[in-house]
């Protein structure tokens, strides 16, 4: 399975938003970012790239 994985800075430019906005919505405000990905055992954050292109479509039928 090739899953394609983004990781802070790749999603920061993805979004047009810094790291660590990402970082802080991340605390304060989790609905502000696609959902991540819990990789047992780290503390890295990752994102599926399919996560994010859901995440942003259903954010822009929210708007409709």
């Amino acid at each position: 399975m090739n899953t394609n994985l983004l990781d802070i800075t790749e999603l920061a430019a993805l979004l047009k938003r810094s790291p660590e906005t990402i970082k802080r919505d991340l605390r304060r405000n989790p609905r502000a970012v696609p959902p991540r990905l819990n990789i047992p055992g780290t503390r890295l954050l990752r994102w599926r790239a399919v996560d994010v292109e859901c995440w942003l479509s259903e954010c822009v039928r929210a708007e409709l």
